[in-house]
């Protein structure tokens, strides 16, 4: 079997914490696991006409405190390490996602939720430049220098800073952070020296349409594992022993494989579907492999590999073995 060492880097946390970064304009290359910081490769650069595809959010300043009350109370809990804080300002469905990641890993819960240097940016200094809701969901976003703790000889750079929000039972809950680094992006920074919010729009700023699903809780696996997937020209389903991995579209990445792998036999569901301009930005296919280690921090092995070709079919449902 193909051996895969990178995957030792999986006992990082993939965005544990609701933490995400998403550089702009994107570069085609994989996740980068940092302990709670994701660099995703998913999402386009943010556009005016991206807003023809987003989920019908409003304007709502109104509940700018009331979110941002929310967001200082998740800040302090993940400072403090105080778990019954932290799960009464956290989004539930962030909750058992958040224990899911962890414990696919193979590590404790919650001491590797509080174990994370990164820290959890402050919005003092920050400029709050508005507020998306759905009545369900919302978006706050800030621009400035959030910072995520001091690093030696690393600067903090001018971003926008967005936090989503979730409205459960008639209370707003923290649900994740998102990065969204503009760069010497000047056009953007000539826009909010001038007020014009126009670029808000655009989808990286946009609350979820709906709220998520309530994954099922996972059990600690005998093998830690992760999914490289290339869904070039498609869009890309994977599921593994039932749990998802993950929903990808025209892009090349990796994610890891919630839940991990059972020693012996795995079943694995993959659906494809072409997109309308497939090909546009290259060849359509679809290509999936599973890479498996007992030791995350070890090397480890290709134990699924699915290569259709040019004929992709919608479903395909397989069983493979990890030994």
């Amino acid at each position: 079997m193909e051996s895969k060492p990178e995957i030792g880097r999986l006992k990082k946390l993939l965005g544990q914490n609701g933490f995400a970064v998403l550089p702009l304009p994107m570069n085609p290359i994989p996740v980068l696991a940092f302990t709670a910081v994701v660099f995703l490769t998913a999402a386009p650069r943010f556009s005016q006409a991206q807003s023809e595809n987003t989920p019908g959010a409003q304007p709502d300043n109104t509940i700018r405190v009331t979110l941002e009350s929310a967001y200082e109370a998740w800040r302090k809990a993940m400072d403090s390490g105080d778990l019954q804080s932290w799960e009464d300002s956290t989004a539930f469905s962030r909750q058992i996602e958040t224990r899911n990641r962890i414990v696919s890993q193979k590590l404790p819960f919650p001491q590797a939720l509080f174990d994370d240097p990164v820290e959890a940016p402050a919005l003092g200094g920050l400029i709050s430049l508005g507020v998306l809701s759905t009545g369900d969901t919302a978006t706050s976003t800030y621009f400035g220098k959030a910072n995520f703790g001091d690093e030696p000889g690393v600067a903090i750079s001018d971003n926008l800073l967005v936090l989503h929000f979730l409205r459960e039972e008639g209370r707003w809950k923290f649900d994740n952070l998102r990065i969204v680094k503009i760069g010497n992006d000047g056009e953007i920074l000539l826009q909010i020296r001038n007020s014009d919010l126009s670029f808000l729009r655009g989808i990286e700023f946009q609350p979820a349409p709906y709220l998520p699903p309530v994954p099922q809780p996972v059990e600690s696996p005998a093998f830690v594992a992760e999914a490289w997937i290339d869904a070039t020209g498609h869009e890309v389903k994977v599921t593994v022993n039932g749990h998802l991995t993950g929903t990808f579209s025209n892009i090349k990445a990796t994610e890891l494989v919630m839940g991990g792998l059972r020693r012996g036999s795995n079943q694995i569901k993959i659906e494809s579907r072409l997109l309308p301009d497939a090909g546009v930005t290259g060849s359509p296919k679809v290509e999936v492999a599973i890479y498996a280690a007992e030791d995350p921090t070890g090397q480890a092995q290709r134990v699924y590999h699915f290569k259709p070709g040019a004929t992709v079919p919608p479903l395909a449902t397989e069983s493979f073995v990890a030994q």
